[in-house]
């Protein structure tokens, strides 16, 4: 009630800009849905900047007109939700942004694609603009695997997650690390199956050593 009231007392000074520092953290999950409408409805009306400083990439996401992503006090990349969304610079960016998170897997440059030597040595058809023998990291989002896909990674499904609108996988090939696949809301997958995950290579992000984007 605090911050709902502080905030319109921001409004009634009619100010040239708004300085919020995480005005919806202690709301319930219910009450902070509706406050993002109603600042999102107040920005439009009010046609006054707001700075917003909020750790929830949702706020960011569903608020912004442009994002400032920080880490550790520098700017690791600034644009549009979606601009960030689907062309992030590097990989903190990447991973920040999206939920579920961008799956990252370790792969080895050659001459006709990435390899990945952790999931079964399976060659991902990737163009990549640095030499053969290059380590990078291959980034898909959950949403990139798709059935019809020119790549498939061979997994094993370790949980289900059924969200009612989708349903996520989480598998991993043996030891490797575990990926989120979303299912296109296949409801009969089930632990212990053996899913052959495909996607678009041209969906595939490809980040250096030093975790820049390889464009």
């Amino acid at each position: 009630q605090r911050q709902r009231v502080a905030i319109g007392r921001a409004i009634v000074r009619h100010p040239q800009v708004f300085l919020f520092d995480e005005p919806l953290s202690n709301l319930d999950a219910e009450l902070r849905v509706h406050m993002r409408i109603e600042i999102a409805r107040l920005h439009k009306e009010l046609a006054t900047t707001i700075i917003y400083v909020t750790h929830d990439q949702v706020e960011a996401m569903t608020l912004a007109d442009k994002i400032v992503v920080m880490r550790h006090g520098e700017v690791a990349q600034v644009g549009t939700p979606l601009a960030l969304y689907d062309d992030p610079d590097n990989l903190f960016v990447a991973g920040f942004i999206g939920s579920p998170k961008m799956n990252f897997l370790p792969g080895l440059v050659e001459a006709d694609g990435v390899r990945l030597p952790a999931y079964g040595n399976q060659l991902v058809p990737v163009t990549a603009k640095v030499a053969p023998g290059t380590p990078v990291t291959v980034g898909l989002r959950p949403e990139h695997f798709r059935a019809g896909g020119a790549a498939h990674l061979d997994l094993d499904v370790e949980m289900i997650e059924h969200l009612g609108s989708e349903t996520y996988a989480y598998a991993r090939f043996g030891n490797s690390e575990l990926l989120t696949i979303a299912t296109q809301n296949d409801r009969s997958l089930k632990a212990g199956d053996r899913l052959a995950a495909r996607f678009d290579p041209a969906r595939a992000l490809l980040f250096d050593a030093n975790g820049r984007r390889l464009r």
